[in-house]
């Protein structure tokens, strides 16, 4: 009598290797470091003082968010002006890819900043998501940039997005 291959197999091993591959389909998501997302600064909502600071808000107009997949970089507790070239190069040093370099560097030279502003720059997310508000408040190390929780996070990605976030602020709001 001849056997169907998909019947050699009992159910309970096609279960089990599928349940081991969902477990570690939903385990593979960027850089979980097992914080939880109240101590995740990526995901502070807005009306939540900074971790590491005062949490005083400051009044700030956003130019662009940009976000790359791969293209590393890590979330800082504080945000770098972006006042000249030299700084602009410093600051995308960290990246891994010659894309998010281009892109931040297209935004910082398309923008204008007006007498009395100061352009800066953070990350504010290396992970599944890619948020597209932030709040900048005062902090230790001087300005933060945090990115607003987004409505629907996603569980599970391929590779993590990095999104960096460019912000005019106030002279005044520089001491």
């Amino acid at each position: 009598m001849r056997r169907l291959l998909g019947t050699v197999l009992p159910s309970s091993v096609l279960v089990t290797a599928l349940v081991i591959a969902l477990a570690t389909g939903l385990a593979a998501c960027g850089d979980d470091d097992g914080e939880s997302l109240a101590d995740d600064p990526t995901a502070t909502s807005s009306d939540t003082p900074t971790k590491g600071g005062s949490g005083d808000a400051v009044d700030f107009e956003l130019v662009d968010t940009i976000t790359e997949t791969a293209a590393g970089g890590s979330v800082s507790d504080a945000a770098v002006p972006l006042a000249d070239d030299a700084a602009v190069l410093q600051f995308t040093s960290q990246f891994e890819t010659d894309a998010m370099t281009a892109k931040i560097q297209d935004a910082v030279q398309s923008t204008d900043v007006p007498d009395g502003m100061l352009l800066y720059g953070a990350v504010v997310a290396v992970g599944c998501d890619a948020p597209s508000e932030v709040l900048v408040t005062h902090g230790d190390s001087g300005l933060v940039v945090t990115a607003v929780e987004v409505p629907s996070p996603m569980q599970e990605c391929f590779a993590p997005m990095t999104t960096v976030a460019l912000v005019l602020v106030p002279t005044s709001a520089v001491g």
